[in-house]
């Protein structure tokens, strides 16, 4: 809000948060920039918004909040060739970060920021901005070192060039007897399935593995459930390890998500995370 004022930016704020009605302003005002999440994204391609409205527009859709999938990224860049997709990266605690994605189509990104700087300790991101809080008001500090960095709880890998892909979070690991499943790699290789929408990933108790993987499944047509599990798990079979595969396939009428459009694991969930 204060870089859109401050550069004499016209803003459009939506009294309706749908697809339907985003793709209306951005039609009838001729938008050039939509940031967003990967949630509200998939909401977009779920309702044909780009068959449906001329949003043409669109120069850049930047998106944020949660991991974004592979697969929802490629969807998205054969939608709008023409736009320009950006990953951002911040945190309420640092500050949104300046940031460069190596490609539209492409997870990995680069922090260019002269107000932040990052290290990754024990595969896990940690920033340091000048702009960052003090700390928490009777919270626990353990996310704050002593010489001022911020574990961000994001796990991420560095390649030889610089930039940085998002593994996942920390706190969402599904740990199935030892070995770590991250819930956005399994997401991204059941939406490659024609016959699903949306999807999320989660934790199931295991009384022998401890944990096993769950997932929740949007159908794009009616099937019946036993289908629907022999679908996920054949087309799971030989393209991810036999521990990631999901063990537990519910088909739901949507995803539950939060009200900045970022889908909710805790809710999701069978039990408490």
């Amino acid at each position: 809000l204060l870089n859109a004022l401050s550069i004499g930016s016209h803003l459009i704020l939506p009294r309706d948060r749908n697809a339907s009605s985003i793709a209306t302003l951005i039609e009838k005002h001729k938008i050039n920039i939509l940031p967003t999440s990967p949630t509200f994204l998939n909401m977009m391609l779920m309702e044909n918004v780009a068959d449906k409205f001329n949003l043409s527009s669109l120069k850049l859709i930047t998106y944020g909040t949660e991991q974004m999938q592979k697969s929802l990224l490629i969807r998205l860049k054969k939608v709008f060739p023409k736009t320009r997709l950006l990953q951002t990266f911040g945190t309420s605690e640092t500050g949104i970060a300046q940031t460069e994605s190596l490609s539209s189509d492409s997870l990995k990104i680069r922090i260019k920021d002269p107000n932040q700087k990052l290290k990754i300790v024990n595969g896990e991101l940690w920033l340091k901005s000048k702009t960052q809080i003090l700390g928490y008001l009777n919270a626990d500090m353990d996310n704050f070192t002593q010489d001022g960095w911020f574990k961000t709880g994001d796990i991420v890998e560095k390649s030889k060039d610089g930039y940085i892909s998002i593994v996942g979070r920390k706190k969402e690991i599904i740990n199935v007897g030892g070995e770590k499943v991250y819930p956005t790699e399994v997401e991204s290789l059941v939406l490659e399935i024609p016959e699903i929408k949306d999807c999320i990933a989660y934790p199931v108790k295991n009384i022998i593995t401890g944990q096993s993987v769950g997932i929740k499944v949007v159908l794009k047509k009616n099937l019946d459930v036993s289908s629907v599990k022999t679908i996920v798990r054949n087309y799971c079979k030989n393209k991810i390890q036999n521990y990631k595969i999901p063990t537990k396939i519910e088909v739901v009428g949507e995803i539950k998500f939060t009200e900045r459009f970022k889908k909710n694991r805790k809710t999701n969930a069978n039990f408490k995370i």
